[in-house]
Formats: structure tokens, C-alpha cells, sequence
């Protein structure tokens, strides 16, 4: 499996594993993000299996993972790690986080897999579904963040 940043070249392909892989339609937020750069992708054998976007904007100028989505038939085949731990790498902070929604069980157990720990959660961002934040210390970073 190959990591790299995503390019504008990729975004066709990166849009069908949005679609294949999330209920939501993040499109908008995705082709922003590999304009800027913040986009990462997951290849096996050289076709992008999945995303990940780090970004900065919220948790308090902490380093946040936006968004993960893997293709449905990459599943279970460690793509989600690969790519949590890619950007653990590319982290600024010690201190690195992401969320999920509550019904998103399988995220939530992907999160819990890679060390993250539960962090408190944020009602009305969808209706009946709160978001829960997870959050993880990273070791090997400096005393970076609060």
C-alpha cells in the first residue's frame, strides 16, 4: 500500500470511492482539500483505495482528521490504520483528533483500534445523531499545541 498527497488529477477517482464509500456528500469540501493540499490518498496497486483529510480548523488550532472514507471493498484490509497513521505522521500537534457520528459504529471501532479515546461529543450538527470526538496524544511529537 502507497500513501501520497492527492493531486487534481485524482479527484475523479477520489469522488467514486465518496461515493462508494460515505452516505455523505462531501464533494465541495474535497475538491478544497486537495487544492490546498490537505487531501491523502490510499493506493493499492496504484488505484486509490481511500482518503484522508488533515486539517486545522477546528479543536481549537489543533490538528483534526476532517474526513476518512475507504472504499467498501477495501474494508477490513488495514486502509483506514494506513492512512490514521499517515497522518499522525504529517501532524503538527501532540495533541490529534477526529469524530464520527453516534450510528457510525464502524468508525467508532476503527478510531478506538488506533488509540484514540473518546473526548466528549457535540449534539445538533445532525439532528438525532450527536458527533463524538475522539482524541489521541501522539508521543513521538514536541510539545507542539496546548
Amino acid at each position: 500500500m502507497e500513501i501520497k498527497k492527492a493531486t487534481p488529477k485524482d479527484l475523479p477517482v477520489i469522488l467514486e470511492v465518496m461515493k462508494a464509500g460515505s452516505n455523505a456528500d462531501h464533494t465541495e469540501f474535497i475538491k478544497q482539500s486537495v487544492r490546498s493540499g490537505q487531501c491523502q490518498v490510499a493506493l493499492i496497486d496504484a488505484n486509490i483505495v481511500g482518503l484522508a483529510i488533515l486539517g486545522t480548523s477546528l479543536m481549537f488550532h489543533q490538528e483534526f482528521m476532517e474526513l476518512l472514507i475507504v472504499h467498501p471493498d477495501y474494508w477490513r484490509r488495514r486502509v483506514a490504520t494506513a492512512l490514521i497513521k499517515h497522518l499522525e505522521s504529517l501532524c503538527q500537534t501532540r495533541k490529534f483528533f477526529t469524530s464520527t457520528n453516534q450510528s457510525n459504529i464502524p468508525a467508532q471501532k476503527t478510531y478506538e483500534a488506533n488509540g484514540f479515546t473518546r473526548s466528549g461529543y457535540i449534539e445538533n450538527l445532525d439532528e438525532g445523531d450527536p458527533e463524538i470526538i475522539y482524541f489521541k496524544l501522539l508521543s513521538n511529537k514536541g510539545g507542539g499545541g496546548r
